[in-house]
């Protein structure tokens, strides 16, 4: 009979790996599939999603030229000759042109001592007492500088001689330094002031050991005391005069402690470097209007790169009859669709010239591009920078010159508010009782102390100065200089006002509002008799007012609205009761696109939740793969398993058939015919 031929690897025939591994493929591929085409479309939208974030991002970057009003109204600054005098100019400066001339340099106080045998010899004891101010021309008194610091140096027998007070002026670094000149004859010490300004003019008082502190003997040969008559104070040699820069712009004389007037114009830095002679610098000032108008180009070349972003990945190409991955994607819709209508936002309540971009040039195509008709905007830029820069920045403005915008709140709604003031704040001041000195005001020195409390600040002890006052008006100027000299008040910037009214001294916070106040807490016998006992003061009052027909909260002399005004803030400078016009505020359009993009852009906005939409998504297909891998290899196991077993009966069946057939070719008869 024909034998039965194996097949297996043990006789089988059978592939069991390669069958294995067919059958596991039939099985995954659908699901494999799926998850591939699942994750290309969702690393598609990312790559989509992260073009129109870039996009967004490149816009937001160009926003920032344009949302704050001060960067819009830059100005640009001009002078004919630099070497002599430079000028910078703030968003606050007006446009204008100046002829200035420099009349005089600033500069400080040098005195110079006589020769000195040695700069090691003791010269004698006592104290120097240093203060700063000027010479009354009238009155021939000193006039102390108010924010300087008054400085006695103790000279002993370690410091008497020249090198030593040299050293000990140095060391105490209040405003003066010294040095040592060293001649054929002998040593000078030469004193020279560190602020410049007619003002910061040195007055040396010396109280000499040796009991007489005038003469040229001892430490008084070191005295500078112009107030003393005759000259008999004077025994150093001022080789540089303390004075004021003097300029003359537009035929207008203007001095100045420093070569710096930041003050003379609003919101222009003069610095004077050099005498301008006979020949004048002219200065101008105008608004950069090269730069606005470029950084309005650069925002509507980002605006429309971003809109032709958005055809590509979220438009439809009939041409081509395919769509972008991010086609119908409601966020990039909702987006671009903010945007549109903040472009198209209308300021015709707040901004009545140029109510909105389409009023400078600036229109919108039919694919939702942006045009620039460049002649328009420059006009409108050239015309009137303040409201061009209303329809992009954050800005308010009030309409009476004695009102100034202060801020608004992210909330506060854009609109043109009345303003009417019911009070005006006030300042706290304390009024004195009639003096008992008549007409004559003598004040001596022991009896001339005062501590008070100005602002809520208590003062260190104030010395009104010993002297034979001839008005009123002296003691008041002289008072008033004592209380701001004291340091503690000058770290708190504290200060007052002293008038002498209806044979009263009237003292005054320079603050407003209920937090001014002024009290008397002590006062010396001669202070006294100036009609200023101890006694508390009366506290100022804030303003009071509506913004926008509502009670306004009133602090000091700021306002701020309340209801529909909400966190709208003025400050009320001055002027009077009553209606005082309107005060307007706009969040303009670059200002509110970037509020909007930030939120956008934001570590926790739209775009980066849908990012982290996509990662998550990933992972799950991450681990949905994992898990048909692991369903897979439990079935590759079991499949091999099973043809295994298979391929080893069959090659146990052809063994027995091999068997058998053997068998029966030798039982009798086999392989014989018939």
């Amino acid at each position: 009979m024909p034998g039965i031929s194996p097949t297996g690897s043990s006789g089988s025939n059978i592939d069991v790996k390669g069958l294995v591994d067919k059958l596991i493929k039939a099985e995954g591929g659908p699901t494999v599939g799926r998850l591939d085409k699942q994750e290309a479309k969702i690393q598609a939208d990312i790559s989509a999603m992260g073009a129109f974030r870039s996009a967004l991002s490149d816009f937001q970057n160009t926003l920032g030229k344009l949302r704050k009003p001060e960067d819009m109204r830059k100005m640009s600054a001009t002078t004919s000759d630099k070497d002599k005098i430079e000028i910078t100019a703030s968003p606050e400066a007006q446009e204008g042109s100046y002829n200035v001339e420099a009349l005089q340099l600033a500069q400080a106080q040098r005195l110079t001592s006589d020769i000195f045998d040695s700069d090691l010899n003791p010269i004698g004891k006592g104290s120097l007492t240093f203060q700063f101010g000027k010479i009354d021309p009238q009155t021939g008194k000193f006039v102390p500088n108010a924010k300087a610091t008054v400085k006695t140096i103790q000279i002993t027998d370690t410091n008497n001689s020249l090198r030593g007070i040299k050293g000990a002026i140095n060391e105490a670094n209040f405003g003066v330094r010294a040095s040592l000149i060293n001649g054929e004859k002998g040593t000078r010490l030469v004193l020279s002031g560190e602020n410049t300004g007619e003002i910061n003019a040195m007055r040396i008082v010396v109280h000499d050991a040796d009991g007489s502190d005038f003469d040229r003997g001892g430490l008084s040969r070191l005295s500078y005391d112009p107030t003393q008559p005759g000259g008999k104070g004077i025994n150093m040699i001022e080789s540089a005069k303390a004075q004021d820069a003097v300029l003359r712009i537009d035929g207008i004389e203007i001095a100045n402690a420093n070569n710096n007037f930041d003050k003379a114009i609003d919101g222009v830095n003069i610095n004077v470097k050099a005498v301008t002679g006979d020949h004048p610098v002219k200065l101008s000032t105008s608004f950069d209007v090269a730069g606005v108008t470029t950084a309005i180009e650069d925002f509507v070349k980002t605006y429309n790169a971003m809109i032709n972003n958005v055809q590509n990945i979220a438009g439809y190409d009939p041409k081509t009859k395919t769509a972008g991955p991010l086609a119908g994607d409601a966020a990039v819709r909702g987006i671009v669709d903010q945007i549109r209508r903040t472009i198209s936002t209308s300021f015709g309540g707040i901004n009545p010239d140029f109510n909105s971009l389409s009023s400078i040039g600036i229109s919108t195509q039919n694919d939702g591009t942006l045009t620039i008709d460049s002649g328009k905007l420059r006009h409108a830029v050239e015309e009137d920078m303040v409201q061009v820069s209303k329809l992009f920045a954050r800005a308010g403005s009030a309409t009476d010159p004695l009102i100034r915008y202060v801020k608004a709140d992210d909330d506060s709604r854009m609109g043109a508010y009345d303003v009417y003031i019911t009070r005006l704040a006030t300042q706290g001041h304390y009024i004195g009782g009639e003096p008992a000195f008549g007409q004559s005001f003598q004040i001596a020195e022991g009896k001339n102390q005062l501590v008070m409390k100005v602002d809520g600040v208590t003062s260190d002890e104030i010395k009104l100065p010993g002297s034979n006052y001839t008005s009123g008006q002296e003691v008041a100027e002289a008072l008033q200089r004592a209380i701001n000299s004291d340091e503690t008040f000058k770290r708190n910037n504290v200060s007052v006002s002293v008038k002498y009214l209806a044979d009263q001294f009237v003292i005054s916070s320079k603050r407003e509002g209920s937090a001014s106040r002024v009290d008397v807490m002590s006062s010396g016998a001669d202070i006294r008799d100036l009609g200023i006992d101890p006694a508390e003061g009366l506290a100022g009052e804030d303003v009071h007012g509506t913004i926008g027909g509502e009670p306004a909260n009133g602090h000091g002399q700021n306002l701020t609205g309340r209801g529909k005004a909400a966190g709208i803030e003025i400050e009320v400078l001055g002027g009077k009761t009553g209606a005082r016009g309107q005060v307007s505020y706009s969040r303009g359009v670059a200002e509110q696109l970037g509020g909007l993009l930030d939120n956008y852009l934001g570590s926790s906005g739209l775009l980066d939740t849908r990012n982290k939409g996509y990662q998550h998504r990933i992972e799950d297909i991450t681990h949905q793969r994992d898990d048909l891998n692991r369903r897979l290899s439990v079935s590759r196991e079991r499949l091999m398993k099973k043809f295994s077993n298979l391929d080893e009966t069959i090659s146990r069946m052809h063994e027995t058939s091999n068997y058998l057939t053997n068998q029966l070719a030798h039982l009798p008869g086999a392989g014989k015919p018939g």
